[in-house]
């Protein structure tokens, strides 16, 4: 397996974030329109909380279909284990005695999928983690979180 497969694994899991939360949508649009939820009183809310649920998932929806189109035009430099960590780095990361890898990616934070039977969390620049990573070498190490660089791809 290699960097352009997690990459290829990570496209494959925002497409399928999209479709459950267009699914998602279609139903709460429904439901803020529909006949169930059809006010019984002045203190019945269920069609107002059911359109501000299809708001914020359609807000969802379209910063997953933004995400989705920048990482397609993704296309991370190849990295050799003695360069410095930078935008694009597939880490390779030992994190209190477990090895897990980080992808240096410009969208997607926190999404995760799986490589050499390790996790790989996307981390973008406006976390902490991706700067504290950045221009780091293979043997650097971080106090906080704990953690020491033992490979780059």
């Amino acid at each position: 397996m290699t960097k352009d497969d997690v990459i290829t694994a990570l496209l494959q899991k925002l497409e399928a974030k999209i479709a459950v939360t267009k699914s998602a949508l279609a139903e709460s649009s429904e439901s803020a329109s529909g006949d169930e939820t059809k006010s019984e009183g002045k203190y019945d809310t269920r069609a107002i909380e059911a359109a501000y649920l299809a708001e914020a998932q359609a807000e969802q929806l379209a910063l997953a279909e933004e995400s989705l189109v920048t990482f397609k035009r993704f296309d991370p430099r190849a990295y050799e284990i003695s360069d410095e960590v930078g935008p694009g780095a597939l880490v390779e990361v030992d994190q209190e005695g477990e090895i897990c890898f980080y992808l240096l990616a410009p969208t997607a934070g926190g999404l995760m999928t799986e490589y050499l039977g390790c996790d790989v969390t996307v981390i973008t620049p406006d976390s902490r983690l991706y700067q504290e990573l950045s221009e780091r070498k293979m043997g650097d190490e971080l106090e906080s979180p704990p953690l020491m660089v033992t490979g780059l791809e």
